[in-house]
């Protein structure tokens, strides 16, 4: 998963690289549409899709506006994956989508033998996530790539706060069709609840987007089990002005 898109060859270099290392790599993309830099996107979607994975999937995530900096690289296991990220947060939310999948080693990836040289200070995607993944699949122990890392960088789930009839949360993503994703869940609300978004009210929870008419908004519960606000056949962020990081309020009445 990354934020380069498609239109340059950067993708393509790196799975270029891992073949190379490990010419029996099966590669899947999550993602490579993140928005740029954009490390809460990128840590929501890695968090609702990761358990659909085979056990002993690497996760090679490459969202990192600190490329060139001194932050650092780690490598994760938990009891089924294993993940290599910049140190920046992205994997925060793992071990909130599953608990069960707590890391059980982190080890920081500073082996210079393992990367490619010279390496440049805007391409580590190329330069050291590939080849450390080519190696990682091949075969290498994960005792080679460095140190056990105890301290490496957390970002808490944004849970939302709920008294009596209220809950209040934010957006969490908004996906290519324009739908928000908040992080409210059905915990926190029920039929009859009347949300409150970037001064637009949508009452009460829908089955499904053809429950409205075309060009309207609702609510309902999406795939990934989080209230989404959508409009059917149209795109309720763009409609309304919604980005990741706005408050939502829902109230049950």
């Amino acid at each position: 998963m990354t934020d380069f898109g498609l239109k340059d060859p950067f993708v393509g270099i790196m799975k270029g690289i891992i073949r190379s290392q490990c010419s029996q790599a099966l590669l899947l993309d999550l993602t490579h549409q993140i928005p740029p830099q954009d490390i809460s996107t990128a840590a929501f979607y890695l968090m609702v899709s990761f358990s659909y994975f085979p056990g002993r999937s690497l996760f090679m995530v490459v969202v990192d506006p600190g490329v060139g900096s001194d932050r650092k690289i780690i490598w994760a296991r938990s009891k089924q994956y294993q993940f290599l990220a910049p140190d920046n947060g992205i994997l925060s939310w793992v071990e909130v989508a599953s608990p069960q999948e707590k890391f059980e080693e982190v080890r920081q990836v500073e082996n210079q033998k393992l990367f490619i040289h010279p390496i440049s200070s805007t391409f580590h995607g190329r330069d050291i996530f590939s080849p450390v993944a080519g190696a990682l699949l091949k075969g290498l122990s994960p005792k080679a790539l460095g140190p056990l890392q105890k301290d490496y960088k957390r970002v808490p789930f944004p849970e939302p706060k709920q008294v009596l009839n209220r809950a209040s949360g934010r957006v969490i993503g908004v996906d290519r069709f324009g739908n928000v994703i908040t992080n409210l869940t059905d915990r926190h609300v029920a039929l009859n609840t009347v949300f409150y978004l970037k001064g637009r009210m949508v009452a009460g929870l829908k089955p499904a987007y053809s429950s409205v008419k075309e060009g309207e908004a609702l609510a309902l519960i999406g795939s990934f089990h989080f209230v989404e606000l959508s409009v059917r056949n149209g795109s309720f962020a763009e409609m309304f002005g919604v980005r990741v990081g706005d408050p939502i309020e829902a109230i049950l009445v």
